[in-house]
């Protein structure tokens, strides 16, 4: 019994809860960071620093809901806004209009993951980034993610110490990355309402998987769950420190 309940907080953790306090911070913080750059520099200045992780955002919110097997109806990876418009939606930096079956448990599941799925989404494309442009800190991050249970500090800063990256590639990887993190990671209210809308029939699905696999002895996914976990964690709370730092710059072009 209890193998059953620590293995059902595990999932749960890991699948809802580390994404859900990461979406949310980040949300916070460059919602902030965007709100600065709007007052100082004007409302487009949030799609010209934050354009790469637009079109990763409303990329990803398409192919998961492909993957979920919704009917697409509109798509528009990246626009500038309105400030004076009538519509609210012609605040909107892109979107993705989509339709679903409401008696189907997969496509009703399916918005969740639809909702958040920009945190993912642009996740692996900061890990990719990383492999491509300084590979010493992708395997960095996947070596220590590796042994959850006992970090290898160690092992991890001498693959980051052991592979030399040029400038050029340091520089770009911080441009491409800050664009992806200003824009990317900031949910806006209709992908918490979307998200919502599925939230108890994903909770409820994978406790009853996770039961079933303890109650039958299937445990050897776990492992490999909890390095997932960890190396978004990890990517996720490089992404938040620098959204942080990038908040407090953005805080010197307010007008005093």
């Amino acid at each position: 019994m209890g193998n059953l309940l620590t293995n059902n907080l595990i999932v749960l953790t890991i699948v809802i809860g580390v994404p859900a306090v990461f979406a949310w911070l980040l949300t916070l913080v460059n919602r902030r960071s965007k709100a600065n750059l709007v007052n100082r520099f004007g409302i487009n200045s949030q799609v010209y620093c934050g354009f790469l992780g637009i079109m990763l955002h409303e990329i990803s919110h398409l192919f998961v809901a492909l993957i979920f097997r919704h009917g697409i109806q509109s798509v528009r990876l990246i626009k500038l806004p309105h400030l004076h418009a009538d519509q609210t939606d012609d605040l909107a930096l892109g979107y993705v209009n989509h339709t679903w079956n409401r008696n189907s448990p997969y496509q009703v599941i399916g918005n969740l993951f639809i909702g958040v799925a920009p945190i993912f989404g642009c996740t692996a494309a900061l890990l990719g980034l990383d492999f491509w442009l300084a590979p010493g800190i992708g395997r960095a991050i996947v070596h220590l993610a590796a042994t959850p249970e006992q970090l290898d500090w160690q092992g991890s800063l001498q693959l980051l110490m052991t592979s030399p990256t040029n400038w050029w590639q340091l520089g770009l990887l911080l441009l491409l990355s800050l664009s992806i993190i200003l824009g990317g990671f900031d949910l806006s209210p209709a992908d918490y309402e979307n998200s919502a809308l599925g939230l108890y029939s994903t909770c409820g699905g994978l406790v009853v998987l996770t039961s079933l696999a303890t109650l039958i002895g299937w445990t050897g996914w776990m492992a490999p769950l909890i390095a997932w976990g960890l190396t978004v964690a990890i990517i996720l709370g490089s992404s938040l420190i620098v959204s942080i730092l990038v908040m407090v710059l953005t805080f010197s072009f307010t007008d005093h």
